[in-house]
C-alpha cells in the first residue's frame, strides 16, 4: 500500500484527541488532567497567601499553578506528527485497516477481519490472540469474515489512558497476529467497529 492509500484512510487532520491516542504522554495533555492539577495547586497558592505564608513559597506556588497547562501544551505540541506515524504505519502493512478514526477517537473495540477464502478456525485464531492478551478472542466467524475482539475496558476516570491502549493493543494484534497469518491465509481487509 502507497503513503497516499494509507493516507486516505485516516482523517485529513488530527484533533487533539486523536493525537494523544498516539502516545502514552497523551495523558499529560487531557484538559481534565490539567484542569485537576491546576486546581490544586492554585487551592495551595491561594491557602499560601491567606495564611501569610513567605513571599518565596507564594511565588513557587504561582509558578506551580501555570505548569500543568504548559505541560498539556508542550504534550499537544509534541503530539502534532502523530498522522504522520500513523500513516507510515499503515503504508507499511499488507492489507487496509478501514475506520482507523474510530480507535484513534477511543471507539471501536472489535476488528473485523475479511479473508480472501476460508478463515483459519476459531481454535487456532483464539491460540493467537491469547499470546497477545487473554480479554482478545475471535467474537464471530463466518464465512470469510471473523470478528476478533481488541480487549480494552474503558477507564472511566481516565479515558484518555484506555484510548492509547486501544491503540496499543490493535497495533499488537496487527503485527503480531494479522500480518503474519497474511502468508498463510491471506487478508484482504481489517475493518474496526
Amino acid at each position: 500500500m502507497t503513503e497516499a492509500e494509507a493516507s486516505d484512510l485516516v482523517s485529513a487532520k488530527f484533533s487533539r484527541m486523536m493525537n494523544a491516542t498516539t502516545s502514552p504522554l497523551g495523558v499529560a495533555g487531557d484538559p481534565p488532567i490539567a484542569a485537576a492539577a491546576t486546581a490544586v495547586t492554585l487551592v495551595a497558592y491561594l491557602a499560601a497567601r491567606r495564611s501569610d505564608a513567605s513571599p518565596t513559597v507564594q511565588l513557587v506556588l504561582l509558578v506551580l499553578v501555570f505548569v500543568p497547562v504548559g505541560v498539556a501544551l508542550l504534550v499537544a505540541i509534541a503530539l502534532l506528527g502523530a498522522r504522520k506515524t500513523v500513516v507510515a504505519w499503515l503504508a507499511k502493512l499488507p492489507f487496509p485497516i478501514e475506520n482507523m478514526n474510530a480507535v484513534l477517537n477511543g471507539l471501536g473495540d472489535i476488528l473485523e477481519v475479511t479473508f480472501e477464502g476460508t478463515p483459519p478456525e476459531t481454535p487456532e485464531l483464539n491460540a493467537k490472540l491469547d499470546a497477545v492478551h487473554t480479554d482478545c478472542f475471535v467474537t464471530d466467524n463466518q464465512d470469510s469474515v471473523v470478528g476478533m475482539r481488541i480487549g480494552v475496558v474503558d477507564n472511566k476516570r481516565n479515558p484518555a489512558a484506555s484510548n492509547h491502549a486501544r491503540y496499543k493493543r490493535l497495533i499488537t494484534i496487527v503485527e503480531q497476529v494479522l500480518v503474519p497469518l497474511h502468508a498463510s491465509a491471506k487478508i484482504t481487509c481489517v475493518r474496526v467497529k
